[in-house]
């Protein structure tokens, strides 16, 4: 249980002021929305507003798909109207934050973990348990580890929509190669002689994109933090019992993250560039790797030129030596779900929860498999031959992994800006802030955000 002290609605509106401004042809007829009146009468008309990030130019199978099973519910729903407002991630994230304190929150929105507790104490939205035991099948459908980031006490915040690993290097194998690895390093002393190999043949060795500050923290510290502390710490994190920024393990991941800047590891516009376009020096050969989560699979493959693809590998960080974590976790959960606002009732409520269970059901599951993608529900029933062979090397990874909290989406949301924010300083070529600098000024964010003893 966490023991994160609630943060005032006005606290959060400075916060949100604060921050820079983140197929086939399938079977229907199981999904329960077609010709569905929603306890409304003969020609009524109900209005669901919807805050997502399912932006229609996108390639990634999380974006398509929704974006299909959106289109379909507004086909077979015809007496619902959905007012949708589509941002990306960076925006999306201020915009929910500034509506929260505002008491102004969409019907449906995308929800980060991070900011659960906070929405969920201050009833802004509906606990989702009910529903759920509502309906056993949809329930049953879910991986039980995808509601780890939206237990709130004994609550369900919202209704997860993905699984995926935050931190996987996308690399290619050809480059390496020619560094003189032949497989991809297994410690990190290891990684950083490959770093600097690399560099030395004139390729950016990482295409970092951290304009939008997550990246840094959700693709690399969260994982590389993880080999140095183990998931125990974290876990006394969460619970304010004892572990704290400022011991030697956390200082001596940031200093590992400083290395690796020191030594010239990613590109000097890094904070220029968002998570998108970190891709196109890689895409060109011009970057030997770049680290992002399971959700750039889709992408990559729909996107990168073919002898680039054909070369791309996956890994996940490599071991660190008397590190307390396991050399084989990477941080990843579901992340995101969707929120229901607690205002919501009758006709209006049922057809909000009919699309939250088209969206977050088998059916989704079983699209973005094909597509390249883990959704938190299962997959029943796809093609596995319109599966990609870089997905299929995505699953053979998660099968050898654990996945361990993700940074920003666990912690307060206080926290978080701290972290976000320090870790794009730390990464600016010729920063001088140092990680034990950087390690008190996230403790002292902590201190004030968690309960006191």
């Amino acid at each position: 249980m966490r023991k994160i002290a609630a943060t005032l609605l006005c606290a959060l509106l400075a916060a949100a002021s604060a921050l820079s401004g983140c197929g086939g042809p399938h079977d229907f007829r199981n999904v329960a929305t077609a010709n569905h009146s929603f306890g409304a009468g003969p020609g009524s008309q109900i209005t669901l507003t919807l805050t997502d990030s399912w932006t229609t130019t996108s390639t990634a199978a999380v974006d398509v798909v929704h974006r299909t099973l959106i289109e379909r519910f507004k086909q077979e729903n015809p007496e619902i109207e959905i007012s949708e407002d589509i941002l990306d991630n960076a925006l999306l994230k201020t915009k929910i934050k500034t509506l929260a304190a505002g008491n102004v929150l969409p019907d449906v929105f995308m929800m980060l973990g991070s900011d659960a507790e906070m929405f969920l104490e201050n009833k802004l939205i509906m606990p989702v348990d009910d529903l759920l035991a509502k309906d056993p099948a949809w329930k049953r459908g879910f991986r039980p580890e995808a509601f780890d980031d939206f237990r709130i006490g004994g609550a369900l915040a919202g209704v997860p929509m993905q699984m995926t690993a935050t931190s996987i290097v996308y690399y290619n194998g050809e480059i390496f190669k020619r560094a003189g690895y032949d497989a991809f390093p297994a410690t990190f002393d290891a990684f950083v002689d490959a770093v600097e190999k690399i560099k030395a043949m004139g390729i950016t060795p990482i295409a970092m994109g951290n304009k939008d500050q997550w990246v840094a923290v959700s693709c690399l510290l969260s994982t590389l933090g993880d080999r140095f502390t183990g998931t125990e710490w974290f876990a006394s994190i969460e619970d304010n019992s004892g572990a704290k920024f400022t011991d030697k393990p956390f200082v001596d991941a940031l200093a590992a993250v400083k290395r690796l800047s020191d030594i010239g590891a990613f590109n000097a516009n890094l904070n220029s560039l968002d998570n998108i376009q970190q891709r196109t020096a890689y895409y060109v050969g011009k970057a030997a790797m770049f680290l992002e989560g399971g959700w750039a699979v889709s992408s990559v493959v729909a996107d990168a030129p073919k002898p680039i693809l054909d070369r791309t590998h996956l890994a996940v960080l490599p071991a660190v030596t008397g590190g307390k974590g396991r050399a084989e976790a990477v941080s990843g959960g579901s992340g995101w779900a969707l929120a229901l606002n607690a205002n919501l009732t009758g006709a209006k409520l049922e057809a909000a929860v009919q699309l939250v269970k088209l969206l977050t059901g088998e059916t989704a599951a079983n699209m973005a498999a094909e597509r390249g993608d883990i959704s938190a529900s299962l997959a029943t029933s796809y093609d596995r031959s319109r599966s990609s062979a870089l997905f299929e090397e995505y699953l053979d990874l998660l099968e050898k992994a654990d996945m361990t909290p993700v940074y920003d989406v666990r912690l307060p949301p206080e926290v978080v800006q701290s972290l976000n924010k320090g870790l794009q300083e730390l990464l600016t070529p010729g920063s001088k802030l140092t990680p034990e600098t950087l390690a008190r000024q996230i403790q002292d964010t902590y201190s004030l955000a968690v309960e006191q003893p």
